[in-house]
């Protein structure tokens, strides 16, 4: 009797279960991590990626072997590069294509290792993942990172027990590509090389005390040279490709000095890991508790198979490694991505315990979906915090060019204080003529940065001076300490980690031209002071220079306020706030007697009308925001000392 053909869902049901579930699940990796990829400004690492990109190989090359990073990714990005062009959409897609494709790798590899329920919900963990899809939507290497390791480890597991590398050669070759790429993209990838051979050691030992580590005849005391070497086998052509960065990477392999051992580092690890740096580590609780749970539930109900401890090593090495050496801060735990496969895999491996639903599993089944909804809820937290608070964006590069522009007038120029600043900053401000880097080699050159200086003072009216990154570059803070001693500052902004002064290009008077009697509280006194003009259009930069004097050791700190008012008993029309010296001459530094110059602009605004304002001066505590009374001789006149009148033109 003829077999019957099976009937349309028999025939569909291999895309049904499988292949749509999969799509479904890229289609939402890929959703998550191109959702408004442009939103946020290069910042000052991607625009070191962009610049990189654009030079060719050899170039390439001489300058990461003075970075602390390999060249793979940005030879690779160059190459995108030409064919996407060089926006933040183009120079980002490549991350967040590399973070679709890790999706796709976890979900084959969750389902081979632990069944087809295991790959669905690890690949469902990893398409959302926070961690991942931050560093999908930046233009540097990590998402390049966690790819490498993904395949590495999964081409790892299935060649370290074949001999024949000619039969089987398309694996092996794929392993040794991935490999070597892993070492060229972030020296990160070591860790994924450590855990291999640990891995490799670790069932070396079970075999040599008779616990087999397969149900296979070839884990045996007999077979276990080759239980040893097969693998090993693995690592030396990637070995051999790297050899000649080794050297490369052997002077720049070293711990970062500002190292973070926070006292609750699992959970900033678990932090990291499940839900990455867009929530803080208070606001998770109810996240780390599910994953903590669903960890355990595997474990439990797990079979300690290669497999299993495949994943718990390859979560474990860079996990342990990045507590050990005190990498749990924003600017190292983005290595950590290597680490978040594995915890989706092992995760997944929760997910295949307990499903499909059964009658006689139900509870263990609801229990896991409760433990997953607890988990989806902290996820969207940190992804809405990822898209939409201000708070967890990069850089404003792009806010502060345009901000720049809307006030740019003939004689500006702007100072970026760091090394790269430029690279991300000219992206959205590609004057060349009025953007002057500084310092220009390190260490800083104190005479070589003071002639630059002040040649740029000397043939420009103003100056936008961008901050970042200076207690490396300028740690003794020389290029700042000249322009509050040389120039007036106006006033100063964050745009997310980056500070942006203003200052007036002008030589500050070395003694008063008005001599005051005025007493600030009962320890200062203004000696004097000397303004740069009694008259003023809008968009110009008052200068005046104060010279205070303080009777005895203060013991607190002030700030000077400088107000323009209309009415002087309305809010000012303008106005800045700094402690004396532009923040670098606090009052707890006078010597009583001393005389203390301090330089003051004034930013008047572009709409400002015409007419005649009032300037004042007064001091207020740091702490309490409490104003010193001022007094004019014996007389008290109030909180603020009047410093005669400014006409403003049209």
């Amino acid at each position: 009797m003829p077999r019957p053909k099976p009937s349309a869902v028999t025939r569909q049901s291999p895309i049904i279960h499988h292949l749509l579930p999969a799509l479904c699940l890229l289609l939402t990796a890929f959703f998550l991590r191109f959702h408004l990829i442009t939103q946020q400004s290069y910042w000052n690492d991607e625009g070191n990626s962009r610049v990189l990109a654009s030079r060719d190989v050899p170039t390439i090359i001489r300058n990461t072997a003075a970075d602390v990073h390999p060249p793979g990714y940005y030879i690779l990005l160059k190459f995108w590069r030409s064919v996407a062009g060089e926006s933040e959409l183009a120079l980002r897609g490549l991350s967040a294509f590399y973070g679709v494709l890790l999706v796709a790798v976890v979900y084959r590899t969750g389902r081979e290792w632990f069944g087809g329920w295991a790959g669905m919900g690890a690949a469902l963990l990893a398409a959302i993942n926070p961690f991942l899809i931050y560093y999908a939507q930046e233009a540097r290497m990590y998402s390049q990172l966690a790819l490498m390791a993904a395949l590495s480890f999964w081409l790892f597991m299935r060649a370290r027990s074949l001999e024949n590398w000619r039969k089987n050669w398309l694996l092996f070759t794929g392993y040794w590509l991935f490999t070597a790429l892993g070492l060229y993209t972030q020296y990160a990838f070591g860790f994924v090389i450590l855990a291999q051979l640990l891995l490799i050691a670790i069932d070396s030992g079970l075999t040599l005390f008779n616990r087999p580590i397969a149900q296979s005849p070839n884990y045996s005391i007999k077979n276990l040279p080759s239980i040893i070497l097969n693998p090993l086998r693995l690592f030396t052509v990637p070995f051999l490709f790297f050899l000649p960065w080794l050297p490369t990477a052997v002077r720049h392999l070293s711990w970062p000095a500002e190292r973070v051992f926070p006292p609750n580092a699992l959970s900033e690890l678990a932090r990291y890991l499940a839900f990455g740096r867009t929530i803080e580590t208070d606001a998770v609780n109810l996240g780390l508790l599910a994953v903590g749970a669903l960890l355990l539930f595997a474990f439990s109900q797990t079979s300690f198979t290669s497999h299993f401890r495949a994943a718990l090593v390859w979560l474990v090495v860079p996990a342990g490694l990045a507590v050990w050496q005190g990498l749990l801060s924003d600017t190292f735990a983005k290595v950590l991505v290597v680490a978040v496969p594995p915890l989706c895999l092992i995760l997944g491996a929760a997910v295949q315990a307990a499903f499909p639903f059964k009658a006689r599993t139900a509870f263990l089944s609801l229990a896991v979906t409760v433990l997953l909804g607890g988990v989806l809820f902290t996820t969207y937290q940190s992804l809405n915090n990822l898209y939409f608070n201000p708070a967890y964006f990069r850089d404003d590069y792009r806010g502060i060019a345009r901000y720049i522009q809307s006030l740019e007038r003939a004689g500006d120029a702007v100072i970026t204080n760091a090394p790269n600043q430029v690279e991300a900053f000219a992206y959205y401000f590609p004057d060349e003529a009025r953007l002057f880097p500084l310092p220009d080699a390190r260490p800083l050159d104190p005479a070589r940065t003071q002639a630059q200086l002040e040649n740029i003072t000397a043939t420009h009216t103003r100056l936008f001076v961008i901050y970042w990154g200076d207690g490396q570059a300028d740690p003794k803070k020389f290029i700042e300490t000249w322009l509050n001693a040389n120039t007036f500052k106006a006033g100063e902004q964050w745009f997310g980690q980056v500070r942006l002064a203003v200052y007036a290009a002008a030589r500050p008077a070395l003694a008063p031209t008005t001599r005051t009697n005025a007493s600030f509280g009962e320890n200062i006194q203004l000696l004097g002071y000397a303004l740069s003009a009694t008259s003023a259009a809008p968009g110009d930069i008052l200068q005046i220079t104060f010279f205070w004097s303080a009777a005895q050791k203060l013991e607190k700190r002030y700030k000077v306020f400088v107000h323009l008012y209309a009415d002087v008993n309305a809010p000012p029309v303008a106005q800045t706030d700094s402690e004396p010296g532009g923040g670098l001459a606090l009052t707890t530094t006078w010597a009583p007697g001393q005389t203390v110059p301090d330089n003051h602009g004034l930013f008047l605004p572009s709409d400002l009308p015409a007419g005649q304002y009032q300037l004042l001066v007064g001091l207020y505590n740091m702490d309490t925001g409490e104003r010193l009374p001022v007094a004019v001789g014996d007389t008290i006149v109030g909180d603020r000392l009047d410093l005669g009148s400014i006409s403003i033109n049209p």
